[in-house]
């Protein structure tokens, strides 16, 4: 007998309140469920709206993190680009390969010839010749003469025996004897060799171990790394005050440059600040890079005018007149410039661009004033009334807002007067100031090659006698003096040298 497809009628299912297949739920209120379900159009509308909303969410994420990589960069391109120099394209007819050699007008550099003759020794005519070797050559009775200087390595030490004469002191009841000239007491090594290693130390950039072996290999004069480094705590203590005058003319000076750079001290970081004028240099090692440390190299009340970069630890000092790099302004806005053609053909901003080159320009201008006044070209007084005219047209291009953030940031920087604003300009104001810190990061130069060979200082005494030994060596350089005698007259009298004597034009 088959089965009935369909209930009988006004049949009623005894589970209808309580199924056993639905765990107990009534299977009217689960059927009018299904149904409501399938009759639901929006049932997961709620859903929908959360998923568009969270895509959009993360469509925006995306697109912030890829205008911000493409950004990024462009700013790698632009850091490459300023620490390295480009590749030069291959020559074209339009562009043709610059000649070597000095340019076109350029006077010519000759040695110069010897003031005097310790010889002379004679050729006699040659037999055969030296090129195509012919032989049976006659002599024409002429003659070539040609000078020619060298050097005499002397491969071993000058030794100096020392004999003094006793005498009775009664006040210490002991013999005495007196110190002989170009003699170092109870020293074994003499001035001059001491002299040398700290010329070569600090002058030439060479690690203490290759000092060594110039003197073992070249002289004779064996010494452990040890001694080359006790030969610079010697020089360095013995110039210790005369350091001190040399800070004393910072804070006496007219016009000085300031700057400062990165250092190591004990594998730590550090700076080396820099103070000083085309007669003089001061050079002092410190972990701070603290207005503090400024203070104490130029005064608390600076009195004079200071040529430096935007660092605000400068501002401790209170210069009475204060120049801003005009040359960092430059960079910067080229730097700005360059990052913006880096972007995406959709993205360079023509208006900061323009707004960048036109800066360029203006500082450019600016310094080419500072040149002419230097030169006599223009007299002073036309240099300085130029400064309203300066101040008119920075306001003429910084009128205004730039579209780009760091346009727009460098624009408000240039207008603001606790920046640069009111020290744009002083150099035309101030005769003999210069518009750009270039002598004091000229001066930096050296110092940090040496930082990169023997990678900063390994103890405060060490960072301190570095620090004496570069203002001594570097204002020797600035007077044009040999710093071998110095540093032998530092070693064999101390304190006692007048090194005043020796920096004439220090003052």
């Amino acid at each position: 007998m088959g089965r009935y497809k369909e209930a009988p009628f006004g049949y009623q299912c005894p589970y209808r309140q309580c199924c056993p297949h639905l765990d107990g739920i009534s299977a009217t209120w689960a059927h009018l469920l299904i149904r409501d379900a399938n009759d639901d159009s929006f049932r997961n509308g709620h859903l929908a709206r959360n998923a568009e909303a969270e895509i959009a969410s993360l469509t925006a994420d995306l697109e912030r993190a890829e205008k911000e990589i493409v950004e990024l960069r462009a700013r790698l391109k632009a850091e490459h680009a300023s620490r390295f120099k480009p590749n030069r394209p291959p020559p074209t007819d339009e562009n043709p390969a610059r000649k070597r050699g000095a340019p076109k007008g350029h006077p010519p550099w000759s040695r110069r010839r010897p003031d005097h003759l310790d010889g002379t020794v004679h050729a006699p005519a040659p037999n055969v010749c030296p090129h195509c070797h012919t032989a049976g050559l006659t002599a024409t009775g002429q003659q070539h003469e040609q000078i020619q200087e060298d050097i005499v390595l002397q491969p071993r030490p000058r030794v100096i025996r020392y004999t003094h004469d006793l005498a009775y002191c009664p006040t210490c009841r002991r013999d005495v004897y007196q110190t002989a000239e170009g003699e170092l007491r109870n020293c074994q090594i003499g001035p001059t060799t001491k002299a040398a290693a700290v010329f070569l130390r600090h002058t030439l950039k060479i690690s203490l171990r290759d000092v060594r072996r110039i003197f073992s290999d070249l002289f004779a004069m064996p010494f452990v790394p040890a001694s080359a480094m006790a030969f610079t705590h010697t020089v360095a203590k013995a110039a210790e005050p005369h350091h001190e005058t040399l800070r004393n003319k910072v804070h006496s000076a007219d016009i000085v440059h300031g700057d400062e750079t990165g250092w190591r001290l004990d594998g730590k970081s550090a700076y080396l600040w820099y103070a000083g004028t085309p007669d003089f240099s001061f050079f002092h090692i410190d972990r701070s890079r603290s207005g503090e440390v400024a203070a104490s190299i130029f005064g608390s009340d600076f009195q004079g005018a200071l040529v430096a970069d935007d660092y605000a630890g400068y501002n401790a000092i209170h210069p009475a007149h204060r120049q801003s790099c005009l040359a960092h302004l430059i960079r910067k806005a080229r730097d700005i410039a360059q990052l913006i053609t880096l972007l995406p053909a959709s993205k360079p901003n023509a208006v900061a661009i323009a707004f960048c080159n036109n800066l360029r320009s203006f500082f450019s201008q600016a310094c080419d004033l500072g040149r002419q006044r230097d030169t006599g070209e223009i007299s002073f007084r036309d240099a300085q009334a130029h400064i309203p005219k300066l101040y008119n047209q920075l306001h003429a291009l910084c009128a205004n807002p730039i579209p780009h953030p760091d346009a727009e940031s460098f624009r408000l920087r240039l207008l603001d007067p606790k920046r640069d604003y009111q020290r744009l300009f002083t150099f035309l104001d101030i005769n003999r100031m210069p518009p750009t810190n270039n002598h004091a990061e000229q001066t930096l130069r050296q110092p940090v090659i040496f930082r990169k060979i023997i990678f900063g200082s390994r103890s405060t005494q060490g960072a301190h006698s570095l620090s004496v030994n570069l203002s001594i060596l570097h204002t020797a350089r600035c007077q044009h003096l040999d710093p071998i005698p110095i540093l032998q007259s530092l070693i064999l009298n101390g304190h006692q040298h007048p090194l005043s004597q020796i920096f004439t034009n220090t003052s």
